[in-house]
């Protein structure tokens, strides 16, 4: 569709059928999601991905121009459907409908593991920290949909730039030393030496099951002097994944 096109309202077939991908039953049935914003439609062609349709606001002239390059479809909307399908605040879109990427379980990267995390920003961020560090990424039953449009923002394009898979459990990580991040009573990352490691990161709140984090090789355990209880699992996590990778590239 072109930009002389009337902008298309609230109410409008398409605007609708988009804006429920909002709820995780329409993802499941379409096999589609939606992504916001000009950094995310830029990574997402950039992976190789071509968006069912791309929402714009009618004077969003740079997305017509990425959109036209690119040969994707543009649906020209009024401020009340962007309001509509997007998941922000005063939006300025632009919001494309997509396929999520393949699964692709990479035994040759470390593994970052999301173990029933159940918000979508922890997620989306959890995400980042695994691309930040060349880590592929997995999640297991019970973990928030990875590719929900809060979980993809949180992510700021690192779901287009590794390998991420589902998994059923501990029996699909056998390829990897599997590692749990705990509380208390686990070793230092520091002291972990070079290996393919697998990651886990459970619930911010609940931490990962007492049987999971028992049957994993090795637990782990950020060390805070400071006296502080706990940290946010994409904090904790992250320090995990950066001292590993750290270690690993003091051994090379």
């Amino acid at each position: 569709m072109d930009g002389r096109e009337a902008p298309r309202g609230a109410r409008n077939p398409a605007v609708v059928a988009a804006a429920r991908l909002h709820r995780s039953r329409d993802r499941k049935e379409t096999g589609r999601t939606l992504l916001e914003g000009p950094h995310l439609l830029e990574e997402a062609l950039a992976a190789g991905v071509t968006p069912d349709r791309v929402f714009a606001l009618p004077d969003d002239e740079p997305t017509f121009r990425l959109a036209a390059e690119a040969g994707v479809t543009v649906v020209r909307v009024e401020r009340a459907a962007m309001e509509r399908l997007a998941g922000t605040e005063t939006p300025r879109g632009p919001v494309a409908v997509i396929a999520p990427l393949p699964a692709v379980l990479d035994d040759g990267r470390d593994l970052l593991v999301a173990w029933g995390v159940s918000e979508p920003g922890n997620l989306g961020s959890l995400v980042r920290t695994a691309a930040a560090f060349g880590w592929g990424f997995a999640w297991t039953p019970g973990t928030a949909d990875p590719w929900s449009p809060k979980a993809l923002r949180a992510g700021a394009g690192a779901h287009f730039r590794i390998p991420m898979s589902p998994v059923s459990g501990l029996d699909d990580l056998g390829r990897w030393q599997t590692l749990a991040t705990v509380v208390s009573g686990g070793e230092d990352p520091a002291a972990i030496g070079a290996g393919r490691w697998a990651v886990l990161a459970g619930e911010e709140a609940a931490g990962l099951p007492d049987e999971v984090a028992a049957a994993c090789d090795r637990r782990v355990t950020v060390p805070m002097p400071g006296g502080t209880e706990s940290l946010n699992v994409g904090v904790a996590t992250g320090i995990v994944v950066y001292q590993l990778t750290r270690n690993r590239s003091a051994t090379l």
